[in-house]
């Protein structure tokens, strides 16, 4: 598994590399959040798209964000320690999917992956939350969502930043949020 996620993310990253050279060759990225990984899973939770599922009778629940070293990427993201949070319909047993967070040493959040393993419906919900959690509103969050293709961007007023959108695979199954300057 771990060898089928390196080399997806490696030919993922190098098609981004190449999107992002045809679109902006100049991005300057930065950390996507400045809050640490349980702090972000937190802000998920008092969100207001969390809230209204839960008043709907749907809650998703998250586990506490674990430090994964065997997730480390030391090639293509030097410096950085990821940390795992599952999501799912809280009471039921197997996982919807997960959240990766990658961690700058100052423990503030430079990458989000959201990985569906499950329902497709849930899992964009959980995007929905990550973004919201980002201080992305709906007008900025909008290109992130209907822009076609492996890549889009907006900016958030809000953090200040750039915000790059990156699917990963032909479902949609994985997405990376990533921050930048311009």
């Amino acid at each position: 598994m771990k060898k089928i996620f390196m080399a997806t993310l490696v030919i993922c990253l190098l098609i981004f590399g190449a999107t992002v050279n045809a679109q902006q060759p100049n991005y300057n990225f930065m950390r996507v959040s400045d809050l640490g990984a349980q702090a972000f899973v937190d802000r998920m939770g008092y969100g207001n798209i969390y809230q209204n599922l839960k008043q709907n009778g749907t809650v998703v629940a998250f586990t506490a964000p674990a430090r994964h070293e065997d997730l480390d990427d030391p090639q293509n993201f030097p410096g950085l320690s990821v940390y795992r949070s599952l999501f799912g319909i809280q009471g039921t047993h197997a996982p919807n999917g997960q959240l990766r967070f990658y961690v700058d040493p100052e423990n503030c959040v430079y990458v989000v992956q959201i990985i569906n393993e499950g329902d497709p419906q849930l899992s964009g919900m959980v995007l929905l939350m990550t973004m919201e959690a980002l201080g992305l509103n709906d007008q900025e969050a909008a290109p992130l969502l209907q822009t076609q293709g492996a890549a889009a961007e907006t900016y958030c007023a809000n953090a200040g930043r750039k915000i790059i959108r990156l699917v990963t695979d032909q479902q949609g199954n994985n997405v990376m949020l990533f921050g930048a300057t311009n």
